[in-house]
C-alpha cells in the first residue's frame, strides 16, 4: 500500500495546514518525518492517496501560501 507524505518547513507550517485538512474534512495522520526524506521539520502529513485529491490539497494549501513537497511511500 502506497502513502503520501507531505513535508513542510516549519512545526508552525504543519499545524496550520493540519487546521486546513481538518476543515476540508480530509483524513490524514501527523507523523514523525522520516530522517530518510527530511531533517528539516520533526512532522509531517500522511495521507492515503487513493482516498485523497491530491491537485485539492495543492490548491487548499498554496491558497493559504503553505509550501510543501509530497512523497511518495510504501507503507
Amino acid at each position: 500500500m502506497d502513502i503520501l507524505v507531505l513535508v513542510f518547513e516549519s512545526t508552525h507550517k504543519v499545524l496550520k495546514a493540519e487546521k486546513l485538512l481538518k476543515s476540508e474534512k480530509i483524513d490524514y495522520e501527523i507523523i514523525p518525518t522520516p530522517k530518510d526524506i527530511s531533517s528539516d521539520c520533526g512532522m509531517s502529513v500522511r495521507l492515503m492517496p487513493e482516498q485523497i485529491d491530491i491537485d485539492h490539497i495543492r490548491s487548499c494549501l498554496g491558497d493559504n501560501n503553505i509550501v510543501f513537497k509530497v512523497y511518495k511511500r510504501k507503507m
